[in-house]
């Protein structure tokens, strides 16, 4: 539940990447920021992100898919430059 309100569900994804199976071994050489992108882009496309949901903080995804924090970072940029994703601060992604 979610704390500030408790009659509403909480939308957070806290589970790193295993709530997208996402594989890195997957991503071509040198394209892990679009990869991961484009992932995320196709989850929300087809339902599996809902609108609302919390993506996972840049250095908890980073730290599960063991790569570099500016990898994540720049593919959640691209996202809100596409208005795909909004960034709240510290309310989250």
């Amino acid at each position: 539940m979610n704390r500030s309100n408790p009659g509403e569900p909480d939308r957070s994804i806290t589970r790193g990447s295993d709530f997208l199976q996402l594989d890195p071994a997957h991503a071509p050489p040198g394209g892990l920021s679009d990869w991961l992108a484009g992932r995320l882009r196709a989850a929300i496309a087809d339902g599996r992100l809902p609108v609302g949901s919390r993506l996972p903080a840049t250095r908890a995804l980073a730290a599960d898919l063991r790569v570099s924090r500016g990898v994540v970072t720049e593919a959640y940029q691209r996202l809100v430059d596409d208005g795909h994703i909004a960034g709240r601060g510290r309310a989250g992604t």
